[in-house]
Parts: structure tokens; C-alpha cells; sequence
């Protein structure tokens, strides 16, 4: 039998929510606040949604994902307490995955089947001068950690091979592409909770859940200056 997630994303502008059967994605709704931010309004409201599609209920799901971070505070923190609540009552396991990954994703999915390798920079705003970042291969396999990055840094990436190209994702691509000029921009500014599916069912098949109370979202606030500079191994 396949396991049943319901999938939140709140990491971004974007508030969506998606359920997942398998690999197969059985119902999706949200929706993207560029003006306001109203995520704590239509999160319960997008989650019943997609219940009442499905026909089931909270009780019938095997677990909860949730795109945990990094990213906005406040839509992290309002995803984070919906996640909870939703698997407290139940006992459901909690699945948390990062955001910048479930970018890297949609990346792929927007690029579909290559031959050709590629890198994959994911990026998301940070406000001001920085941005949340982590590099990833076509596979999918993470090449650097999420981290925070002040712009002037993260063009120079140390050690990378010239010639393979790498395509950016996220809002915070656009921010970077000024000292950045050969990267590719993939227009996917924010990740949809279906893109979360083979992150959490990776975590599902190797029991790979976090303890629901004590949970904090990777929110990566903290910038020191002097930020090392990506040293990149060759994808």
C-alpha cells in the first residue's frame, strides 16, 4: 500500500498544500501572495480543500510533510504549527524536508530528462543583500549545504567546472544574476508542495521522522560576516 502525505509548503510567497498517494499526486491547491501575506488565513483553508477532494480525512493520512526551511519566518513558523497540529491528535509521523530542495525539484521537473549534466543553484530571498542557497547536481544529489549567502559571494564558485551549465531557481535567482551573468534562469520563483513528494517519500521509506513537539524549522537567521565562499567539488 502507498503511503499517504499530506505535503505543506509555506517556506515562500507561495501557500500550497498537496496529497500524495505513492509517487502519484492525488490533490493540490495554492495559491501566491505578492502583496500580502495571508498564509495563516489559507493554509487550514487549502488543507481542507484537498481533504474534502480526496474524500478523507485527517485520521486516514500515513504522515505529514512539511517543507521546513529555510525561508520566510513567518511562513515557516505557520506551517510548522499547522504540521503539528495535524499530526498530534492522530499520532501521525512528521516528515521535514529543506526547501531549497524541494526548489531543486521543481528544477528538474521544469528541465525534464537529460542526457547532458547540469548543476542546479537554488536560491531564495533573503532580503537586503543575501540569499538562502544551495547547489545541487542533475541527479538531484545535494552538492553544498543551505546556507546563507551575501550576493557579492556567491558568483564565485570555486573550483567549478567552467563549461557545465547551471540553472537557477528560486526568487532570490534574479537578485544574483547581475554578477552572475551566464547562469540560467528557470522561471520557478517558488516551489509547490507537490515538488516535496520525493523528498518525503524518501524519508518515509527510511523512517526518517522528526520528534512533532520539539520540531523547529531551519530558518538559517543568522548571518556572520565573513561568509566562506562556495568551494565547489565538480558534479
Amino acid at each position: 500500500m502507498h503511503p499517504r502525505i499530506l505535503l505543506l509548503e509555506t517556506a515562500s510567497r507561495r501557500c500550497d498544500v498537496a496529497l500524495i498517494e505513492g509517487d502519484r499526486c492525488i490533490a493540490e491547491r495554492g495559491s501566491v501572495d505578492l502583496q500580502g501575506f495571508q498564509h495563516a488565513e489559507k493554509l487550514h483553508v487549502y488543507i481542507e480543500d484537498v481533504l474534502r477532494h480526496a474524500d478523507m480525512r485527517v485520521a486516514d493520512l500515513d504522515a505529514v510533510g512539511l517543507s521546513a526551511g529555510p525561508g520566510s519566518y513567518t511562513g515557516l513558523r505557520i506551517g510548522a504549527s499547522a504540521a503539528k497540529g495535524l499530526v498530534a491528535p492522530h499520532g501521525l509521523p512528521l516528515i521535514a524536508y529543506s526547501s531549497l530542495e524541494a526548489l531543486a525539484v521543481g528544477a528538474r521537473e521544469s528541465l525534464g530528462s537529460s542526457a547532458e549534466p547540469y548543476g542546479i543553484w537554488a536560491a531564495m530571498d533573503a532580503r537586503r543583500m543575501e540569499v538562502y542557497s544551495a547547489l545541487f547536481s542533475a541527479s538531484g544529489e545535494r552538492r553544498t549545504a543551505d546556507a546563507p549567502q551575501l550576493l557579492e559571494e556567491v558568483p564565485i564558485l570555486e573550483g567549478f567546472p567552467e563549461e557545465l551549465p547551471i540553472y537557477g531557481v528560486g526568487d532570490g535567482v534574479e537578485k544574483a544574476q547581475t554578477g552572475w551573468p551566464a547562469l540560467r534562469r528557470l522561471p520557478l520563483d517558488y516551489a509547490q508542495a507537490r515538488h516535496g513528494a520525493p523528498l518525503a517519500l524518501r524519508a518515509w521509506e527510511r523512517k526518517d521522522f522528526v520528534e512533532a513537539a520539539a520540531f523547529t524549522p531551519n530558518y538559517l537567521k543568522a548571518f556572520r560576516a565573513g561568509v566562506p565562499r562556495l568551494g565547489l567539488p565538480k558534479l
